[in-house]
């Protein structure tokens, strides 16, 4: 493992440098690691399917298994899936923060990003670093918690582990705020909660009633 891919920053306060070091690492296809405030991913430009492919193939990750699309905002959302009331309330409310809603996806997603399926998860890390990424990369950042599939997830830069060998540049942010997944609620006919992760099961039926 190269030292010079990784880079330390503060959550409260990224460094700007840094910041556009792995945005422009993401916008030439490459793959990075960095922290959200649910557990550390591990991810590339969505809009690249070369980067897509490389990123299955590192993190040795079943193509039947879809990426997420980490986004900052409900403009990206829109782009890239198709909002209903349950959604747009959802996002309004309670994004950024470690909850994924699955909705029915638009073309512009490639479809190895989600594996050739009819929906899309669309994840808001409010972690600060993050935040800055995606704004500086200026494009969905598909990507998965940051470890060879059938590992466990990392909460803390110090368990990534073998994991990083596969990345081109990493920013060590300390510990993720939850240290456990984003909860995932898919709001594609009946709304069901798909994994129950930081996010509150009661909270989400105070907006939208029962979930499955």
């Amino acid at each position: 493992m190269k030292n010079d891919i990784i880079f330390r920053t503060e959550n409260g306060n990224p460094d700007k440098e840094i910041i556009k070091k792995c945005a422009d690492v993401i916008k030439n296809g490459g793959i990075a690691i960095f922290p959200t405030e649910t557990v550390y991913g591990i991810g590339v430009n969505a809009f690249d399917e070369s980067a897509v492919r490389r990123l299955y193939a590192a993190k040795k990750r079943p193509a039947e298994k879809p990426l997420l699309m980490h986004i900052c905002g409900v403009e990206s959302a829109r782009q890239l899936g198709e909002l209903d009331e349950k959604a747009e309330k959802l996002i309004r409310l309670y994004t950024p923060g470690p909850l994924t809603l699955v909705v029915r996806r638009r073309k512009t997603v490639p479809d190895v990003a989600v594996s050739g399926g009819e929906t899309v998860g669309l994840r808001f890390p409010s972690n600060g670093i993050f935040t800055a990424l995606a704004k500086e990369s200026g494009v969905p950042i598909a990507a998965t918690s940051a470890n060879f599939s059938g590992s466990k997830s990392a909460g803390d830069y110090s368990e990534l582990g073998d994991i990083l060998s596969v990345a081109d540049i990493v920013i060590d942010g300390g510990r993720c705020e939850y240290s456990l997944e984003s909860t995932i609620l898919s709001l594609v006919g009946k709304p069901k909660i798909l994994r129950q992760g930081a996010f509150p099961r009661e909270v989400i039926e105070e907006v939208i009633g029962k979930c499955d």
